[in-house]
């Protein structure tokens, strides 16, 4: 009796294929889901690290075309914090009718928003005016600040900002010299920013670092003069020379003698023969171009 064979598969063979086919499907479809999931997560972070230098960008060329606050308020910034920083820069808007703010001068500020630690946001707010002098600076307690008249925009510039995640102080703004203890003796800002999209996971932070000097800031003058009596008619050389303006323009003087004001500008002045034995009280202003001034006072006894 002869037997014949049919080729084919048996069950126990298609169910291991199948098995197979599965494990195969599955695997690739895993690497994929891993490879969309990392696409994705390279393309938001390069979106992240874009805006962060488009705003770093923006805030530079804003702040070193800053203008000072006003002809009699010295420095180019007018709120300066840890995470927060105001000034007024000259605006290029076309179209918006400045009425008496000839110089179309703007108000700017920068602030971080740590309301969700884990994504710190940047945020940009502004607002121009028709008026000769800008308005009242707001309150800078919030960001950002949402009162109504306080800014004119306000936009979200940067997500997922980790500057002070997990308890960490680093500051988004450091200002120099490190010796400054008022607004008006700042004259640079450097920024520093942190990114990550997953805190604590692959890949790490990035951060994104910028200097500017302010070089239009206006700072006070020093004013400082000596007083010489001179020979037996007790005259009194008062010089100024040394009084000083840290941008190097002209000064203007005024002087009194005893709360009287004199009636000279000049940068030095003999006085009339003052009375043996008294004691004379000196005062000296000088005002820069900007009209920031500074006094400085001396008594001298005359012999």
């Amino acid at each position: 009796m002869m037997f014949s064979r049919h080729g084919g598969f048996v069950l126990v063979e298609l169910l291991v294929a199948t098995a197979l086919t599965f494990l195969v499907f599955g695997a690739t479809l895993t690497l994929m889901e891993v490879f969309q999931t990392d696409t994705r997560l390279q393309f938001q972070r390069n979106e992240t690290q874009d805006n962060a230098r488009t705003a770093l960008d923006r805030f530079s060329r804003e702040l070193r075309n800053v203008a000072a606050p006003s002809a009699k308020t010295s420095g180019a910034l007018e709120a300066a914090k840890r995470y927060s920083t105001i000034f007024q820069t000259i605006s290029s808007t076309q179209g918006y009718s400045w009425g008496e703010n000839t110089t179309h001068a703007s108000r700017v500020r920068f602030c971080l928003d740590n309301s969700n630690p884990s994504n710190e946001l940047l945020w940009r707010q502004s607002i121009r005016w028709k008026a000769p002098e800008a308005p009242a600076l707001p309150s800078t307690n919030a960001c950002p600040d949402l009162n109504p008249g306080d800014w004119e925009t306000t936009t979200r510039l940067v997500e997922h900002v980790t500057n002070r995640i997990g308890g960490q102080s680093r500051p988004l703004f450091v200002y120099g010299p490190a010796s400054a203890t008022l607004v008006s003796e700042i004259n640079t800002v450097e920024v520093n920013l942190f990114t990550s999209l997953s805190p604590g996971r692959r890949p790490g932070e990035s951060e994104l670092t910028s200097g500017i000097s302010l070089r239009n800031a206006n700072r006070p003058p020093t004013a400082f003069f000596t007083a010489q009596e001179l020979g037996a008619e007790r005259h009194v050389l008062l010089n100024a020379s040394e009084s000083k303006d840290p941008e190097g323009l002209a000064l203007t003087y005024k002087w009194w003698q005893n709360g009287a004001l004199l009636d000279t500008t000049a940068q030095q002045y003999e006085t009339p023969p003052a009375e043996k034995g008294t004691t004379q009280v000196f005062k000296l202003e000088v005002t820069d171009p900007g009209g920031l001034s500074s006094r400085y006072e001396l008594s001298l006894e005359i012999k």
